[in-house]
């Protein structure tokens, strides 16, 4: 598909200036609204993005075919390359821009609820080219690697040393496989050919455990003023050994880590140029990335078709957070996008 124009990323830039941005699901056939659910916010870290009109999560679909876990669907049918965001031909028009709700239904969640059995079916159901990750990424549930590109689309690691069959930045989790699937979907129709990551999955440092399944809540203990245990009143005759302390809590694991993040530095066009992060965003630390105030300090064209993808990503509600320069200096030189699995929320910064 041939280039943006100029013309149309100004207009559409303007939009965004204003505080609009497309509102079409990345690489679905059609728009349905999703019910609002509550929303519950991160735990620590940045705020989460409120809640806005209802619909912004969308359900997805692939000519009627769901995502079948053991013969019972799962959540909606993920979206296999079908009519989404279109430049030339059918066009959704421009629309105020809406923060996502998180719902069930929305993509984050049906990809994060997976089972490894489910998402490895969905791979191969959508033949995506990849190849299982035997070793280099112990906390990463179903770690693999991509061995061709999606949709035309290629996921490049910048400056990896290695190859990419044996770099650890170039291992993800099946399921952030699946949404980078939609995504380069919904990049092929802007003619986007490539995606320059600065990493996927990035090793943990030592002695993080992965996540656990939540356990039962453990009885109350004794009112104090009971009477002691056996094994405490033992304890506390001479020459008894007194009980170890227990060992401290091992660190949570990052999204990297566990293979369901992506940091993008750049996206290149299938006419060579580069929309490049770091170069082209514009921003500015505490602004707003999408809606009122976020337009540019420099309105370039490449400024505004970033501002335009990215706020059609978030939108979309593929991935739970994205984050952008306006973030912090940490990311002054890529988008992030990570799916976290318990999450029911949205986070834009």
């Amino acid at each position: 598909m041939s280039a943006l124009p100029s013309r149309r990323a100004l207009a559409v830039g303007a939009a965004l200036i204003g505080g609009a941005a497309l509102l079409t699901p990345l690489g679905v056939a059609s728009l349905r609204r999703a019910p609002a659910e509550r929303t519950e916010a991160p735990a620590a870290g940045p705020t989460a993005a409120g809640p806005g009109p209802a619909g912004a999560a969308t359900a997805l679909a692939d000519g009627g075919a769901g995502l079948l876990d053991g013969g019972e669907a799962v959540g909606s049918a993920p979206a296999d390359g079908a009519a989404g965001l279109l430049d030339g031909g059918w066009d959704a028009g421009v629309a105020p821009f809406e923060k996502p709700v998180w719902s069930a239904a929305s993509r984050a969640a049906t990809y994060g609820g997976l089972s490894s059995d489910a998402c490895d079916r969905e791979m191969k159901r959508r033949r995506i080219p990849h190849a299982p990750a035997a070793r280099g990424a112990p906390l990463v549930d179903r770690p693999v690697r991509l061995t061709g590109p999606l949709h035309g689309v290629a996921f490049r690691g910048d400056g990896v040393a290695r190859s990419r069959s044996i770099s650890p930045f170039d291992i993800a989790d099946c399921r952030l496989v699946l949404a980078l699937d939609d995504l380069a979907a919904f990049l092929a129709t802007r003619g986007i050919a490539e995606v320059v990551h600065v990493s996927m999955h990035r090793p943990a440092p030592a002695g993080t455990a992965a996540p656990k399944p939540k356990k039962a809540q453990k009885a109350p203990a004794k009112p104090a003023g009971k009477k002691a245990s056996k094994g405490a009143t033992k304890a506390a005759k001479k020459g008894a050994i007194a009980p170890k302390p227990p060992a401290p809590a091992p660190g949570r694991p990052s999204q990297h880590a566990l293979g369901l993040a992506i940091d993008v530095a750049a996206f290149v066009k299938a006419d060579g140029a580069r929309l490049d992060v770091k170069a082209d965003w514009h921003g500015a630390i505490g602004a707003p990335p999408c809606g009122p105030g976020s337009e540019p300090k420099e309105p370039s064209a490449h400024a505004l078709e970033l501002r335009e993808i990215l706020c059609a990503v978030h939108t979309s509600g593929l991935f739970n957070v994205v984050l952008t320069p306006n973030a912090n200096e940490a990311h002054a030189d890529h988008f992030h996008f990570d799916i976290k699995r318990d999450a029911h929320y949205f986070l834009l910064e």
